[in-house]
């Protein structure tokens, strides 16, 4: 019961940060851990601070894969507040375990139907954004896009991000068919399709 209840938490963080549904996802993820800490039990509040700031971090991982050091702080945080509200390594492994088999299915399921990182990219990309809509230069002087052809990523690739292609110093919104990738890497385009442009590794 507990691991489903902490599983559910963790989906609702994936639906904030994969689908449109931000507001739902984050009123999930606040019931089934308000729910599950209600049902250990909890004498202090440091279990929740120390499980709420490894969660917060784990999500700026997200944010800035590159950083390293912040998921890894977060992990141990998490585990450190659970097993301080739970006081059972074996109970917080089994707990854990159930709640990340689970959030990995959904993730999967979510991914499978076309579901990406591209609410955390609108956030991170938005200057970008504004820019573009400040830029006088015209779609007619972008170079025509084909497949094959090579670029460099601007932005980590998460997996949607910005790419620039040879000479040509328009930025372009890309999708990674290998995931992430990080900025700087060289990339080719594996296919185009209306807009819809799909990089991979070179």
């Amino acid at each position: 019961m507990e691991g489903i209840l902490l599983g559910l938490g963790f989906i609702g963080v994936t639906l904030a940060i994969l689908t449109p549904f931000i507001k739902s996802g984050m009123g999930l993820t606040l019931v089934s851990l308000a729910v599950y800490f209600w049902f250990i039990g909890i004498e202090t509040w440091l279990p929740v601070i120390l499980f709420t700031a490894g969660l917060l971090l784990i999500v700026f991982e997200i944010f800035v894969p590159e950083f390293g050091l912040a998921g890894i702080v977060g992990i141990i945080l998490l585990i450190s507040g659970l097993y301080l509200t739970i006081g059972d390594i074996g109970q917080t492994v089994r707990d854990l375990s159930l709640s990340v088999v689970i959030t990995s299915g959904v993730v999967f399921y979510l991914i499978k139907n076309g579901y990406s990182l591209t609410n955390v990219n609108k956030l991170i990309l938005q200057t970008n954004v504004a820019e573009r809509s400040a830029d006088n230069d015209s779609d007619a002087d972008k170079q025509s896009i084909t497949e094959r052809l090579e670029g460099e990523a601007q932005t980590p690739l998460r997996p949607s991000g910005k790419v620039t292609f040879q000479d040509d110093p328009h930025s372009y919104d890309v999708l990674s068919v290998d995931g992430y990738i990080s900025k700087g890497t060289k990339v080719i385009v594996e296919k185009v399709k209306g807009t819809k442009i799909t990089v991979r590794k070179k």
